[in-house]
């Protein structure tokens, strides 16, 4: 009876160091928990300021594996490099194992990163150009594209019946019950339904199953000062000037072609970024290394100090026009437009009489043979844009004549004695070098440059290679 005190308040204290160790390890894991959920969301670890909650200031390199935020050099990535790679047969000359052998902890300006060994620079690019390549031949493939579109198209119809969960809310994160039912399930429910209100949906997504798919007739590189230009001018985004070009193409086109039409609303234009991260920068810039005689400090190394080969742009715009319909005539004719709206625009009105008389045709697209003109054979003809090769026999037979823009009232006026019986445009194309006998730096370019200096950073052209056309080079 004399120790039940003492036991008493031993028993209190064993209770009072359960408890207290308890709220420690259920602290410890809530810290655990908001450290794995910002490893997945990411964050910024080169922010002055300290923003992340799961870890201290000093385990800041912990945040540059899974999801970084930073240089986008992040495990996330080499899983799937690898995966699609292999799976879609495209090469991958990235090598995740030279990375991660020269990875090492260092100090940058007073904070913990992950830098690499100066010498595997160039591995780095290889990796964001994998990144680059899956983009353009898988992730934003044209057909890849289309599909999406037409499934989106599908979910958002299908759910204004109501006959589907709205997937288009966004899900709170307690909402995991609804965000676990978003399974391929709905794709199929909707295929198979007999519900009259998934009648369109229903049809949007068979279109997808039976491959009844927009047709791409084409697709072009948007120059940044193309696009720029007139996106700040009108005070509209790219894609819209893009759209907007095309229709007024497709408008000048109609004009050009009395017997053909093509139908605005049969088109959808979109303008897709390829780029080697999101930043669309040098990749190199937001890289740390370190040196073999220094493993300790991360410095940064200039582009020119890993190749003189590198690309001086990282990131590209390119414009894609789909062909909504199914017409195989209309689908050829939208591509000939296409073709003379990103090419140079070469028009050419020609007449199967000499003199400007008889049936004529305005040409913009090659012409094997001229049936499809209405007119067998061009006596004469202006040539209002571009420069064309006239040919005396079908299917581009020599001999043949190239005419430049202006006027031809008879086959003697390029310098024949027959009728042409088929023509083409000629491409405009032509390379430029800053050096003679063809050395470095070279540009390429199929349209009028006012200065060398302003579009390529050039001093002059020293020599050159004309690919395609004719081209005048002007000394000032």
């Amino acid at each position: 009876m004399v120790k039940e005190p003492g036991l008493k308040r031993d028993l209190e204290k064993y209770l009072t160091f359960i408890e207290d160790t308890v709220e420690e390890k259920r602290l410890k894991l809530e810290k655990d928990l908001t450290f794995i959920e910002e490893l997945i969301r990411g964050v910024d670890t080169a922010t002055p300021e300290w923003t992340a909650t799961g870890r201290p200031e000093e385990k800041a390199f912990l945040y540059e594996i899974v999801v970084n935020k930073w240089n986008e050099i992040d495990v996330r990535k080499w899983d799937y490099f690898a995966r699609d790679c292999h799976y879609l047969g495209i090469p991958n000359s990235f090598d995740h194992r030279c990375l991660l052998k020269s990875a090492r902890v260092c100090d940058v300006d007073g904070r913990n990163h992950i830098c690499f060994r100066d010498k595997v620079a160039d591995n780095v690019y290889d990796m964001f150009h994998t990144r680059y390549t899956l983009y353009l031949q898988a992730y934003q493939h044209k057909i890849v594209n289309i599909i999406e579109d037409k499934i989106v198209e599908a979910f958002l119809e299908a759910q204004t019946t109501h006959a589907i969960f709205p997937i288009s809310e966004r899900l709170s994160p307690d909402e995991m019950t609804k965000f676990i039912k978003l399974t391929d399930h709905i794709f199929e429910e909707i295929l198979y339904s007999t519900d009259d209100k998934l009648k369109g949906a229903r049809k949007e997504l068979e279109d997808v199953v039976r491959r009844r798919l927009p047709k791409c007739v084409g697709e072009t590189r948007i120059t940044e000062d193309e696009a720029k230009a007139k996106a700040e001018a009108e005070g509209e985004a790219e894609e819209k000037v893009f759209e907007r070009n095309w229709k007024e193409a497709v408008d000048e086109w109609n004009k050009r072609h009395p017997t053909v039409f093509l139908d605005k609303k049969d088109f959808h234009t979109e303008v897709i970024t390829l780029d080697y991260n999101k930043n669309g920068e040098n990749p190199i810039n937001r890289v740390y290394f370190y040196k073999k005689k220094e493993p300790t400090k991360g410095y940064k190394i200039k582009k020119y100090e890993v190749s003189s080969l590198l690309p001086e742009e990282f990131t590209e715009r390119v414009g894609r026009v789909n062909y909504t319909k199914n017409s195989d005539e209309e689908e050829k004719d939208a591509k000939e437009c296409f073709k003379w709206w990103r090419l140079g625009k070469c028009v050419i009105q020609v007449y199967d009489k000499e003199e400007f008389k008889g049936n004529s045709y305005c040409i913009t697209g090659d012409y094997p043979p001229l049936v499809r003109c209405g007119i067998e054979v061009v006596r004469s003809c202006k040539v209002i844009r571009g420069v064309w090769k006239l040919y005396e026999g079908h299917d581009y037979n020599e001999p043949h004549y190239l005419l430049k823009e202006g006027v031809y009232r008879n086959p003697a006026a390029w310098g024949s004695t027959k009728p042409a019986q088929s023509l083409k445009s000629v491409t405009f194309k032509i390379q430029l070098y800053g050096e003679e006998d063809f050395e470095d730096p070279m540009h390429e370019t199929t349209v009028d440059c006012s200065s060398v200096e302003d579009q390529f950073a050039m001093n002059a052209v020293h020599s050159c290679k004309v690919i395609g056309g004719v081209w005048k080079l002007c000394e000032g």
